[in-house]
């Protein structure tokens, strides 16, 4: 990706909401980025399956096949 002459909001701790990224796309800003991940809040994570995303996936491979 070209950066040369790009207007970029820079990645933020709680503050870079995709409300806040959307502000700054309509005010100019070329590339915007989403909020940072505070990385001790990942590593105590539990990982939760969304059954509805899993089976909107299953239904995507099987029309895909």
């Amino acid at each position: 990706m070209d950066y040369e002459n790009k207007l970029v909001l820079a990645p933020m701790v709680r503050v870079g909401t995709l409300s806040f990224r959307m502000l700054a796309a309509e005010y100019g800003a070329d590339i915007t980025y989403g909020e940072e991940i505070i990385d001790h809040k990942l590593v105590k994570c539990q990982r939760r399956i969304n059954g509805v995303m899993m089976l909107q996936l299953l239904i995507l491979i099987w029309v895909v096949l």
